[in-house]
């Protein structure tokens, strides 16, 4: 059975039970800052079984998923993924065990048909209840029934919500098993292959372990897709089963090796299909390489990847990004990774592009580390040489480990990471949203606030909770006309009224579907829970922020028209003051084209196009060429804001009734935000205007500094350019000129010891460079026994020190003499035999570290 075939059987197995099938979210979690990926089933669910939403109580999914917790277990193992896709059901406050290992043992064994005689069940010691169930209801053997203990089988986070859970097992045949005799579910060893785990979230545990009964109870159960598929398609390693051995295909192509061939070939194959698949699908979501987070975890499996490339299939050029074509024929059912492939592949080519220069270097240098430490019989690579290696040469410590494990060498990284804290001592500050500040504020307890700001600036609501800390204060109403924070575009401000209360909105934001007001009191009146209170948005801020929020619209739709069709928007910020828009393109925007994109917009704005607003399914929106978003997830409805015939996208946000309305559309900068990402910040209307006379301004400014008229500055500073130029050659000139009368003087200085020249000298105003050129003419002039010492003060003390290759050859060495000289000046250098620089941090001893000089130089030459 093919992996398609499972997937949607399992999906139509749950429809029929009176789920709601929901589609994948997307693996950058949306609304949850405590996850960097999506790594369950559950995850999307969390709203739900925190109780915080309760528009339905059973659903079912097939979800993309990203675990990072054992990336180096990829590869080496037949199970390990770093993406995959898990199948699950979920009751929320609805049906609970019974009903749950009900549909799953019906599922298994009706609809996909496995051999009961090879299915096991593990249920928790003390769970005699899902026992029960299992061996009466559904007639499994008991001699297929074990109990295990908390390590296996009962989830929890800690406190809070906890239960028990069952899982279902296949043998695999005691030929893959560890031959003992007690071998079962539970054993470590790969016979008995646990693939569907039931949990039974039924307890609220507490701090001290004690477990309270919840009254609502839920259910959540997960099977990881790729596992199941490989069993019932009859294969022992997941990388050979429908979906993988294609990918494993396109990788044996490439590289001129088999997935057979050896023990690390097989291993290399595993890691570079799994990871381009993860990499595939993390940036058709939205992610991107980085330095932190999500970001750091993605350009380390890229990394660990193309290391895998390069050491065991012998590719030294970009390879992985040949492979995302076939990622999106194979997981077609997602169509995201497809639609995105040209903006995937060329963030995956530029990554490898500069790793690899990186690899190089840093394999050489560490495998010669490894070669000195297996010489002297040591088994562990210092902390400081590895901190080198990331440091210097960009070598993630992550492949310096892997590394040195395949050779049996440990890493210090204790040391390891004593020197990245010396280098790290830098602040990071943390933006924290105001609600965080109110701990008493659960969405769950108040009804979804209506949002009336599409239509009306001002209304009247009723206050639900009036809530106070030291420095601001919530308000939460029934309905608003405040639009809260979200989809990049800022909350909203202004007044809300009782009477002679004032309340002043500063911001507003959104948690859940409960909008909150967050400000102070303007005056010693308050109102309170239960208040009618007027509500009015401060209209100049709103319709400003509206401006700029339709004109990222039409800028979308701009750079696609003049850059291309592979421009996807890639996040954004709507304020009343400006506008950010973050887009997928490869390279920097030209001023030519930003100069067309510019007005491009302003074209469609002087067309006076009419905003429109429409809801519709979200299938259908998408179906009528609406825009959906990168990563972004929707509901099944969906808002469209068309404007005129020009741009049609998803959202849900603010915008003005007519694209004339704009005014004015300047972009201010364009600029990388990373590999791949490029961002415009411009303004619109008013904010705009003021731009154009800040301008006119500075124009006037120089204008009147370079002494000239506004429509004179170019040429005014070509003429001042050109007469730069002219004087930099004179001066040239006229160095040059000293530098010879200089060095003429200096060779007449030379002293004659044992037969050699030596010469020492002051050399004011010459820079180290200056001094090494001079210190080589003087030399090259001699062409042999000769030795020259200059020096020079100013800020600091420098010196420079020549030798003739003849005397380099009976033993005068340069950097040696000069460590000692600069030390006089309060320095220290050093350099090559025949060449080397210092520097002092004591000007006004270059006197006496010239003469200290020429006492060691004696010295070296008696």
């Amino acid at each position: 059975m093919k992996t398609a075939e499972i997937r949607q059987k399992f999906l139509d197995f749950f429809a029929r039970h009176e789920h709601k099938i929901e589609k994948s979210a997307p693996i950058i979690p949306q609304d949850d800052p405590t996850l960097l990926f999506i790594s369950a089933g559950m995850a999307p669910f969390k709203p739900y079984f925190l109780g915080l939403k309760r528009d339905i109580s059973r659903a079912s999914s097939c979800q993309k998923c990203f675990r990072t917790t054992d990336i180096e277990n990829v590869g080496y193992t037949a199970r390990h993924h770093t993406f995959f896709e898990m199948l699950g059901n979920f009751s929320f406050g609805d049906y609970f065990k019974k009903e749950a290992i009900a549909m799953a043992w019906e599922f298994i064994t009706k609809d996909l048909n496995m051999p009961v005689d090879k299915l096991y069940i593990s249920v928790h010691h003390s769970d005699e209840e899902a026992l029960n169930i299992w061996h009466n209801d559904m007639g499994v053997a008991l001699d297929h029934l074990v109990k295990l203990g908390d390590k296996d089988n009962f989830w929890t986070i800690g406190v809070g919500p906890s239960g028990p859970c069952s899982e279902i097992y296949i043998d695999q045949g005691p030929e893959v098993g560890c031959k003992d005799p007690n071998c079962g579910p539970g054993c470590d060893c790969p016979r008995f292959l646990e693939f569907w785990n039931l949990v039974f979230t039924q307890y609220d545990r507490a701090e001290d372990g004690t477990l309270t009964p919840l009254e609502r109870k839920n259910i959540d159960t997960g099977m990881g897709l790729e596992r199941l598929a490989s069993i019932l398609q009859g294969k022992k390693d997941n990388f050979e089963n429908d979906v993988f051995s294609q990918i494993v295909n396109k990788v044996e192509t490439l590289t001129g090796h088999k997935f057979n061939e050896s023990a690390i070939i097989r291993t290399a194959i595993k890691v570079v299909s799994d990871h381009a698949r993860a990499l595939s699908f993390a940036l058709a979501d939205g992610a991107l390489p980085g330095n932190e987070g999500r970001g750091y975890v993605l350009r380390k499996i890229l990394r660990r990847a193309a290391r895998f490339g390069y050491s065991y299939l012998g590719q030294e050029k970009p390879f992985l990004h040949k492979i995302v074509p076939t990622v999106a024929e194979v997981m077609s059912y997602y169509p995201e990774v497809g639609a995105n492939s040209e903006h995937i592949i060329r963030i995956i080519k530029s990554e490898e592009e500069r790793f690899l220069q990186t690899l190089r270097t840093g394999n050489d240098m560490l495998n010669n580390c490894i070669a000195e430490l297996k010489a002297v019989g040591t088994d562990t690579l210092s902390g400081t040489k590895a901190f080198l290696l990331h440091d210097t040469y960009g070598f993630p410590l992550d492949l310096t480990r892997e590394i040195c494990q395949e050779q049996n060498i440990l890493v210090d990284e204790e040391a390891f990471n004593s020197e990245l804290e010396k280098q790290r001592e830098r602040g990071r500050a943390n933006v924290v949203s105001a609600f965080v500040n109110f701990k008493a504020v659960n969405p769950a307890d108040y009804p979804e606030t209506v949002f009336t700001g599409y239509d009306t600036l001002n209304d009247r609501g009723t206050v639900l909770n009036v809530l106070e800390t030291e420095d601001s204060v919530m308000v939460i109403t029934d309905k608003t006309p405040f639009y809260g924070e979200s989809g990049g575009q800022t909350g909203d401000k202004g007044v809300i009224t009782h009477n002679n209360a004032i309340f002043e909105v500063k911001t507003t934001e959104k948690n859940e579907n409960v909008i909150m007001h967050i400000g102070s009191w303007k005056t010693c009146e308050k109102f309170t829970k239960g208040s009618t209170v007027e509500m009015l948005v401060d209209k100049k801020t709103r319709r400003a922020t509206m401006r700029n929020h339709t004109a990222t619209h039409l800028l979308h739709k701009a750079l696609q028209e003049v850059l291309g069709d592979h421009v996807k928007q890639a996040g954004s910020l709507v304020s009343p003051e400006r506008f950010r828009f973050d887009f997928t393109h490869f390279e920097s925007v030209s001023h030519e084209d930003l100069q067309k994109i510019e007005n491009r917009v302003n074209e469609q704005i002087l067309e006076a196009h009419k905003v429109h607003t429409d809801v519709k399914a979200y299938k259908d929106a998408v179906d009528s060429g609406a825009m959906a978003l990168f990563g972004e997830k929707y509901g099944d409805t969906v808002r469209i804001i068309s404007v005129g015939n020009y741009s049609k996208e998803l959202c849900g946000g603010t915008h003005i009734g007519n694209s004339a309305e704009i005014g004015l559309f300047s972009i201010l900068y364009e600029s990388s935000v990373a590999a791949g990402i490029r961002r415009i910040e411009g303004v619109t209307g008013h904010s705009a205007i003021e731009t154009l006379h800040n301008m006119r301004n500075f124009e006037r400014e120089i204008a009147k500094t370079l002494d000239c008229d506004n429509k004179s500055i170019l040429q005014k500073i070509e003429k001042l350019s050109t007469e730069s130029r002219e004087l930099r050659k004179e001066l040239e000139k006229m160095r040059k000129s000293d530098a010879k009368g200089r060095i003429q003087s200096i060779k007449n200085s030379a002293k004659l010891v044992n037969g050699s020249s030596v010469i020492h000298a002051r050399t004011e105003g010459l820079t180290v460079d200056e001094m090494k050129e001079m210190a080589d003419e003087l030399v090259g002039n001699a062409g042999s026994n000769i030795v020259v010492l200059l020096g020079a003060g100013g800020d600091k003390a420098n010196f420079v020190l020549k030798v003739s290759q003849d005397l380099v050859k009976k033993g005068i060495h340069a950097g040696k003499l000069i460590k000692d000289i600069a030390q006089a000046a309060g320095g220290n250098g050093g350099g090559r035999p025949d060449m080397a620089s210092a520097g002092g941090k004591d000007a006004d001893k270059v006197d006496e570290a010239l003469s200290l000089g020429e006492q060691l130089v004696t010295k070296a030459l008696s």
